[in-house]
């Protein structure tokens, strides 16, 4: 039976990467008529990366259709700490689309949902399939979509280095299993989404919260069996 790898690429992730790899320096690369081509140099790059080392048999890449997801409509203050995309960036995806176009890579963006919603919605419906999946971003909510089918890739430093997550390290690199990651989101928060937590509960605390209790959930029902400060952190949380 051939064996079908499917890359599933959260491009806006890995767009705004390639950006702040080379803005960070000052060093914005522009053509003769002023158009900035930083972002595009680096996704091309980190394309290339992908494809040579993985090999796939099937390709997307996910992007942003806006700025209002269902989230927003959930709760008003997500990702309200975001800054405004740099105007340099911005001019340069229509060329990363095209890009892509020339290369016959499929791509995807919907209404409502954000990149890393297609990005997880088709890696489950791979897996399903037959596929793995290598599914590349720089979220780290991505980390719960791990199982026997399906590694995650999160970029790390600079634009060509990854740093694999597999059913079989995860457990060792995290101190959870991937099913646990929302909960552990829960209880420390994410700034990066402006989400809050429950305050005064940082990672270590959350890791030994979730060994004894496993969810988020059963925690809160055994919350009178916490101890101390603890407990008064997550009632009042």
């Amino acid at each position: 039976m051939e064996n079908k790898t499917i890359v599933i690429i959260d491009g806006n992730s890995l767009m705004f990467r390639a950006y702040y790899a080379t803005a960070y320096t000052g060093n914005l690369m522009q053509t003769s008529n002023g158009l900035y081509t930083n972002a595009l140099y680096g996704f091309v790059n980190m394309m290339n990366k992908i494809t040579d080392s993985m090999n796939p048999t099937h390709m997307l890449v996910a992007f942003d259709a806006g700025k209002q997801t269902f989230r927003h409509q959930q709760y008003a203050d997500y990702k309200g700490t975001r800054k405004k995309m740099p105007e340099e960036l911005g001019m340069q995806i229509p060329l990363i689309k095209e890009y892509l176009n020339v290369l016959g890579i499929k791509q995807l963006e919907l209404l409502d949902y954000e990149a890393d919603d297609i990005v997880g919605s088709m890696a489950k419906l791979a897996s399903k399939a037959g596929y793995d999946s290598q599914v590349i971003s720089g979220d780290k909510d991505l980390l719960q979509l791990v199982d026997e089918h399906i590694t995650v890739h999160l970029t790390k430093k600079g634009i060509t280095d990854l740093d694999d997550y597999n059913i079989a390290n995860f457990f060792e690199k995290m101190g959870i299993y991937p099913k646990q990651v929302p909960d552990y989101k829960g209880l420390v928060g994410d700034t990066s989404d402006n989400l809050p937590g429950i305050k005064g509960i940082g990672e270590k605390t959350a890791l030994k919260l979730l060994a004894e209790y496993e969810t988020l959930d059963n925690l809160i029902n055994h919350v009178s069996d916490l101890k101390g400060k603890t407990r008064d952190l997550i009632s009042d949380g």
